[in-house]
């Protein structure tokens, strides 16, 4: 009988949670020291912005962690409560979820999980019709913005400015000064219902994408 995954999603959950609080956490010291001249000074907002962009780059590293994690599983003969994934013919699951890394690196030293069409194709030489590849392809478009702001997070040259702006726009239906990811995941997501920070708003899509893989 095969083995059941475990509930990866979940954990994503709590790691993201745990992130997205490090950016609350500047926003209650803030406004409970809004009298404390000092405080003011040190925690203006340009950085409270950057414990966003540090909560996000997290979140995101988070997601990558999980989307290799559960596609190892999957290859190992593993299945969730909502799939039972099928190898590719000719291709046999692995013993190990050591082995199944050593398959998938193919001799590269890493592998990255950031871009949506590089981890579908990746996918899709191992499994047909995973849930990796439906929920990935589903949502390729936003999953493409997501890591542009990572990468802008994490990078300063012109390509990530632009990709960031881009993302910004089909979002948020705009750019943000200084194309500073910080000030657009702190700013409000006014078509939420009560509106929430984009910080918020992503990180919880992640989580549903999540839940909808393991």
């Amino acid at each position: 009988m095969p083995r059941a995954a475990p509930r990866l999603d979940l954990a994503l959950a709590a790691d993201i949670d745990r992130a997205v609080r490090l950016a609350r956490a500047g926003e209650l010291v803030r406004a409970a020291a809004i009298a404390n001249p000092v405080v003011k000074r040190e925690l203006h907002f340009s950085r409270l912005e950057y414990l966003y962009e540090v909560a996000y780059l997290q979140v995101f590293i988070r997601w990558e962690i999980f989307l290799e994690a559960s596609f190892l599983r999957y290859i190992c003969g593993q299945v969730s409560r909502l799939a039972a994934p099928v190898m590719q013919p000719g291709l046999t699951e692995y013993a190990t979820i050591a082995g199944a890394r050593v398959a998938v690196m193919a001799g590269h030293d890493y592998l990255l999980w950031h871009n949506p069409s590089k981890v579908v194709a990746r996918v899709c030489r191992f499994l047909k019709e995973s849930p990796h590849e439906i929920v990935i392809l589903s949502n390729k478009a936003r999953l493409e913005h997501f890591a542009n702001i990572r990468h802008r997070v994490a990078h300063g040259e012109e390509d990530a400015r632009q990709k960031f702006d881009a993302a910004t726009i089909a979002l948020a239906g705009g750019r943000y000064r200084g194309s500073r990811p910080g000030r657009f995941l702190r700013d409000w997501n006014q078509n939420t219902t009560p509106p929430a920070r984009w910080l918020d708003v992503l990180s919880s899509e992640l989580k549903n994408l999540a839940s909808q893989i393991v």
